[in-house]
């Protein structure tokens, strides 16, 4: 898949279909007289858009629009994002952690098995400290282990591990002295 920048149109439309998708799932439950299921999609759209907002405050535009759209730019992955946000990064890490992240999406993406669920996991922690992202991806592909790498001396990438089933890595800022 190649990088392609969404629309505006684009983006209203995926996000519309979404909620909507979510309205028709609440009124079926309610329709049938399940309302804790009701009250469990109501909860899960409230928690979907608490992390939107978090997100946003990491103040990494590249980044952020990368992560709001990764599920419709590669629907093949069922994405799970969590956030903690308390901190704003420096804009300079930007480019890199957005670049390094669509490398790592894409690189396996043409050679999914369309036939096992693939699931990507995203868990984004910035304090005053320290940014981490959590990268996890589950499923089956058939490619070598990725070997480039995330060249910015602000920026590392740990507990790399790769197999054509699981791949997980995490990218650590340091934002002592940045």
């Amino acid at each position: 898949m190649t990088e392609k920048p969404l629309t505006v149109n684009e983006v209203l439309r995926f996000a519309h279909h979404d909620f909507l998708n979510q309205l028709q799932l609440i009124k079926i439950n309610l329709d049938m007289g399940r309302v804790e299921d009701s009250k469990e999609v109501i909860s899960g759209v409230a928690e979907q858009c608490r992390i939107f907002f978090n997100i946003n405050q990491l103040g990494l535009p590249k980044t952020i629009e990368w992560l709001h759209t990764l599920k419709w730019r590669y629907p093949s992955y069922q994405v799970t994002i969590q956030s903690n946000v308390d901190s704003e990064v420096d804009i300079a890490l930007d480019g890199p952690i957005k670049e390094h992240l669509e490398r790592t999406v894409s690189y396996v993406y043409s050679s999914l098995n369309p036939y096992i669920e693939q699931n990507l996991s995203l868990h984004i922690n910035s304090t005053q400290e320290q940014l981490e992202i959590s990268f996890h991806l589950k499923g089956l592909w058939d490619m070598e282990p990725f070997k480039e790498k995330l060249d910015h001396q602000s920026i590392m990438i740990k507990n790399n591990h790769y197999t054509n089933e699981d791949w997980c890595y995490c990218i650590e800022a340091s934002k002592e002295g940045i």
